[in-house]
């Protein structure tokens, strides 16, 4: 499967599944036990991605091809994807405000292949010190993200309203994580109520999405690179569209009630399968 199929398939269905018996090269069946051999390959997404935002090349296609690869990278090292929800989202005709936890790095390369499957460039909000991140930061600055600095609240409120605002009026998608680090434990108290602020200023909906990357884990020493646990499936589930129709906090609980129930009936559930429904 391709980028561009695999995109048809959440626009028709809403949803994916990694195959029961996914089809893997001799190599990662041999290594892909081997965190090293998973990094290695992550590594190399990043600077061919890197390599092609130096020469101007990094459009959506593009980005949807190379965010692709990490979702494959996960089948083939023994990992699972599943994906639910899509539908609704594909179907609306202006652009939304995906509201995301953040647990990993993963779902940094792996959401925009599935968000921009609505065909729009995504703009995502980002900290500022990612972009000093050697071959990484090249391409976040390649895709035009929203940054903020945290130093200065006030500044950074600005700031993204600014930009996201100006990203909508373009036609793009908005991408927020609205909790101020990655974290496997979902708190309601630790979501901020950015996105419903930029969603009520540019008048479109909210996209809730709850994901579980734990697959990808934090490190002790450098949090982006952790250890691996095959185990624990990759799971995406987007919720329904939200339209804000007052000063949007009604709205914002109903994100993080989507969000952090979710999380609840996967962990209950043991987490083997997002049966979401599309």
């Amino acid at each position: 499967m391709e980028a561009r199929e695999f995109q048809e398939r959440l626009r028709r269905t809403g949803a994916y599944d990694t195959p029961a018996s996914p089809r893997r090269a001799r190599c990662d069946r041999l290594l892909g036990r081997l965190d090293a051999w998973y990094y290695y390959h992550l590594l190399r997404i990043v600077v061919d991605c890197a390599r092609v935002s130096r020469r101007g090349l990094l459009d959506a296609a593009s980005w949807s091809v190379f965010s692709f690869r990490a979702l494959r990278l996960v089948e083939a090292v023994g990992g699972r994807v599943s994906v639910a929800g899509f539908r609704r989202a594909a179907a609306v005709p202006s652009p939304v405000v995906y509201v995301a936890n953040h647990m990993s790095l993963l779902e940094t390369f792996a959401i925009p292949v599935m968000a921009m499957a609505r065909g729009r460039h995504l703009t995502i909000v980002l900290k500022e010190s990612l972009l000093r991140y050697p071959y990484f930061g090249r391409v976040l600055a390649a895709i035009r993200p929203v940054t903020v600095s945290r130093r200065n609240p006030r500044e950074d409120l600005k700031r993204v309203l600014e930009g996201t605002t100006a990203s909508l009026a373009n036609g793009d998608d908005v991408l927020i994580f609205p909790q101020s680090t990655r974290t496997t434990q979902v708190d309601a108290a630790d979501f901020n109520s950015l996105a419903s602020k930029v969603a009520r200023r540019a008048g479109v909906p909210l996209v809730p999405l709850a994901l579980k990357t734990d697959f990808h884990g934090i490190g002790r020493v450098v949090r982006d690179v952790g250890p691996v646990d095959r185990s624990r499936p990759v799971l995406f589930r987007f919720g329904d569209p939200i339209r804000i129709t007052g000063t949007g906090q009604q709205e914002h609980r109903r994100v993080v009630a989507f969000i952090v129930e979710t999380l609840r009936e996967w962990r209950d559930s043991g987490a083997t399968r997002a049966a979401a429904g599309t």
